[in-house]
Order: structure tokens, then sequence, then C-alpha cells
């Protein structure tokens, strides 16, 4: 039966998938002549659910719109103005209603602090947004990432941070005015003691730098807009449901960065890949402290781990380093989005007849 629609089986093809059952639920019922008492059972039950099924293939418009009505409880929806609508129209009626009873009305945990937002933030969609993805939101729970987000990460019991992340291409005041939004419909749903907060989400900026072995006759100018078109597309926001569920807060893995820069037709091979910058503005990437200065070694960094006469960076915790204290990613907060770009010196040209890299002075990709 699951491969046969119910409205095109009939008594006989009833009998023949119950007959065709029998060895699998009863090995040892071997008699399967028509004198036999259970093979008469088996078409008896047939019978009657031919007759259901006929009944079931002729429900009639009246009495989906009737259904329609004891859904709605005479509130929800206005059946009346679909009297006289064709069984298609009814049944795509009945469908929202019922899918309507499966959206959450009370938000209690951070999923239904996620699924609230998206629904209010879809609902209120500007009509340029067309995509299932072009919004996504984040639930941090215990934090308040309305002020200084320093300190985010300090317990603070009974507030809750939603990150609404607009990812279509919209002015600063219409996501101002949908974070708005959001809240405004948030804030009936929540628990009376929670304290709501709905925030745009940071940027985190990371510049990196590599040496790369470019195929004969490539020009670096044109392997590196290669290069930073495929690192957008492995780490940027391209619509999809999978990169929008790790636009917000998913690491960088740095053997990731190098095995999506190999990939790219125009290159040999890539080594020595490195963070040279890390901020979290665009500004950030010419100040002096979101540089992360020079490797000297396998376990120190000069400028961080043997930064001399001043504090550490504060984005010191978010270097991970493996077993041989080589950098192998970084951390991002679960309010951040990642912007990943060539530093302006960061891509080097490694020339074969000297055995050593010639830096390439390109644009910084933006």
């Amino acid at each position: 039966m699951a491969t046969t629609h119910i409205d095109v089986l009939d008594f006989n093809d009833l009998v023949s998938e119950g007959m065709a059952l029998l060895p699998i639920y009863a090995p040892d019922w071997t008699n399967h002549n028509p004198s036999d008492p259970g093979v008469t059972l088996v078409e008896l039950l047939a019978y009657f659910t031919d007759i259901l099924l006929y009944r079931a293939g002729r429900v009639t418009p009246a009495a989906l719109l009737q259904f329609l009505r004891l859904l709605n409880g005479g509130a929800r929806h206005d059946a009346a103005s679909l009297v006289g609508a064709d069984r298609a129209t009814l049944q795509c009626a009945i469908e929202r209603v019922l899918q309507d009873f499966g959206e959450p009305q009370c938000a209690a945990t951070a999923a239904d602090f996620e699924q609230l937002a998206l629904l209010a933030a879809r609902r209120h969609a500007s009509p340029s947004v067309t995509q299932p993805h072009d919004v996504i939101a984040r639930c941090v729970v215990d934090a308040d990432l309305s002020g200084n987000r320093h300190h985010a990460l300090t317990k603070q019991t009974g507030h809750v941070s939603v990150i609404v992340a607009p990812l279509d291409e919209r002015s600063p005041e219409d996501a101002a005015r949908l974070r708005a939004r959001v809240r405004r419909f948030l804030l009936p749903r929540c628990l009376l003691t929670t304290r709501l907060h709905v925030v745009a989400p940071d940027t985190l900026y990371v510049g990196i730098g590599f040496d790369v072995a470019l195929l004969a006759g490539v020009s670096p100018q044109a392997a590196r807009t290669r290069i930073a078109a495929a690192l957008q597309a492995r780490f940027g926001y391209d619509g999809t449901a999978a990169s929008a569920d790790t636009a917000l807060g998913a690491p960088l893995i740095l053997a990731e960065v190098a095995r999506t820069i190999d990939d790219v037709p125009d290159v040999d091979y890539v080594e020595n890949l490195s963070v040279l910058q890390l901020g979290n503005g665009p500004e950030s990437a010419a100040h002096r402290d979101a540089s992360l200065g020079v490797q000297v070694g396998t376990r120190s960094s000069l400028g961080i781990d043997t930064r001399i006469g001043g504090p550490p960076p504060h984005y010191k915790d978010r270097l991970i380093r493996d077993s041989e204290g080589v950098l192998a990613s970084i951390t991002l907060r679960p309010w951040e989005l990642l912007r990943l770009s060539i530093t302006h010196d960061g891509m080097r040209e490694i020339d074969r007849d000297q055995s050593g890299p010639i830096a390439y002075q390109g644009a910084r990709d933006e």
C-alpha cells in the first residue's frame, strides 16, 4: 500500500495486500485457500475498508467547510468567505489552520524564542525579502547584550537576549524597525519574570595571510579575486538553511580555510596560513591592537604571547592552539557574524625559482 494511492484501491487490491502480509506476521499460517476461516476474515476486513475508503474519498466541499468552521472556533478565520470554494481551496485553508495550531504561543526555552522571533520577522518582512532564510535568530539565555558585550558571558539571571540578523540588503533603520517588531511580538509571549532584549549581531572581522603557489600563466590579481570569492562562498552567508544554522557563532577553523584556498582551480598549493588581524569593527582592522603580530615560533606569537609592556589583548581567549602550540581556530561568540578577508599584503606568491614568497599587494577585500 505504500506505493499505491488509497483512492485507486478496490476490494481485490486490499485482499491481495492482506494476503501478502500473512507470511510476515503469521508464518505458521500456511492454508491460504478461500475456504479457510482466516481468509474469510481478511476478505471481510477488506470489504469494510473498501467502504470506508469510498466514503473518505467522497467528502464534499460542504463537509470540509463545516470541518474548517469547527477548527476555527468562530475566531481564528472567517470561514464564511470560503462558502462555495472548491476542495483544493478548502484543503489549503484547513492546512493553514492546522499549521497555526502547531506554533508555540509562549516562549519558555531558547528554541521557542528563536522560532517565534523568526516567525515575527518573516510575518513583517519587507517585500524585498523573498528567501526563507533571509533572517536568522539566536537566543542567549541569562545574558544582557543590550549594553557592553565584553562582559556578556557573565551570567545575568532572568535576562534573555535574542539576536536578530537580517542578512539581506537593508538599511540600518529598517533593521532597527524589524527588531522592534520582533520585540513587540515576543513580549506578551514571555514568562512573567523575563527581561527581554532584542539586539543586532556583532561582526568579527578576520584578516588572513598565506603563501600560495599558482599554476603557470595565472595572474596573481585574478587568483586573489577567485580566492576571495571562494572564501566568501564557504564562510559567508549564501541564503541556504545550512549556512543559516552556522551563520552566528560558528568557529573559524584554519584547516578549512586552507583547504578552501587549495581547492581554487588557479592554486597549486598553499602554506603558512596565518591570522593577521582580528577585530569587532571594519575600522579595527587598521588599528594597532587588531594585529596579531608575527609568529616567532610554534608556541608563541610576537605581540600576543610575548607582548611586552602592556595588557593582553581582549581576543586572546579566542585563539585556540593545537597540542604543538600552532593556532588552529578562532572562536566566535553566539552573537557574532564572521567577516573573513585577505589583508592588503596577505597573499604572498611563492617564487619557485627562488624558493621564497613574493608579497602581492592587492586591494583589501570588502
